[in-house]
C-alpha cells in the first residue's frame, strides 16, 4: 500500500457505529470505487494489505475500535 493512503473504516467499541479515517488519496480511492460500482452496476472490495489487498489502510487509526479488514460495495437496483 502507498504509505500515504489512509483510507480506514472502523467499528467503534460496541460495533453499532463505523467510522470512516481518511486523507485526499483514501477519498479518491473510495470515490473511484464507488464509480466502479455505479457505472458496471455490480460490487467492488476494498482490503487491508493484511488480508491480500491494497486499498484499505492496515493500521488502526480510532483509539478503541476494530478494524475492518473488508469492505464489500453492492449494487442493488
Amino acid at each position: 500500500m502507498n504509505s500515504n493512503k489512509l483510507l480506514s473504516f472502523e467499528l467503534r467499541e460496541t460495533n453499532e457505529e463505523l467510522e470512516i479515517h481518511c486523507n485526499q488519496e483514501g477519498i479518491d480511492t473510495l470515490i473511484r470505487c464507488l464509480e466502479l460500482v455505479k457505472k458496471h452496476k455490480t460490487h467492488e472490495h476494498l482490503i487491508t494489505d493484511a488480508w491480500g489487498g491494497d486499498e484499505l489502510t492496515s493500521e488502526l487509526q480510532g483509539q478503541g475500535n476494530k478494524l475492518v479488514n473488508k469492505v464489500t460495495i453492492r449494487y442493488w437496483p
